[in-house]
């Protein structure tokens, strides 16, 4: 996040009065690695420094995990809901959780939420649920 903030020019000063922040110290914070933004900064962040936010969540932008791209557009998972969707369906799905129903008219209300494409959404859950089996298997 340093580096895309001097890379713009800005002084942590600068970024700070562009997110309508009190001061720069939340800034230090987030460059220093001891907080994460809010994830309703994160879209706000990424576009004053002009960069993608999958980039400020450091994931790789061509396969993230669907918690990422709820991040990128500035949710938290309670903001991700719909009918047809619960806030705990979507939170077994970024979990990564096997056995969540993930039928094709979940996955669409999840890609409508988030204002990206089913195969997005299809591919950050397979993501997501890889991480998880890895965190669960022995050693992982």
């Amino acid at each position: 996040m340093r580096a895309a903030r001097e890379a713009v020019g800005l002084t942590r000063e600068e970024l700070a009065m562009k997110l309508e922040l009190s001061g720069p110290a939340r800034i230090r914070v987030w460059e220093t690695g001891l907080e994460r933004p809010r994830p309703r900064f994160v879209p706000r962040l990424a576009a004053a420094l002009g960069v993608d936010p999958l980039y400020l969540l450091d994931v790789d932008a061509g396969d993230p995990p669907l918690a990422a791209l709820r991040l990128a557009v500035g949710f938290a998972t309670n903001q991700v809901t719909a009918p047809g969707l619960s806030v705990m369906t979507y939170v077994r799905l970024e979990d990564g959780r096997p056995g969540v129903d993930d039928s094709a008219r979940v996955i669409a209300a999840v890609a409508e939420v988030l204002g990206v494409d089913v195969a997005r959404v299809e591919a950050a859950v397979r993501r997501s649920r890889r991480d998880h089996a890895a965190l669960a298997s022995p050693g992982g």
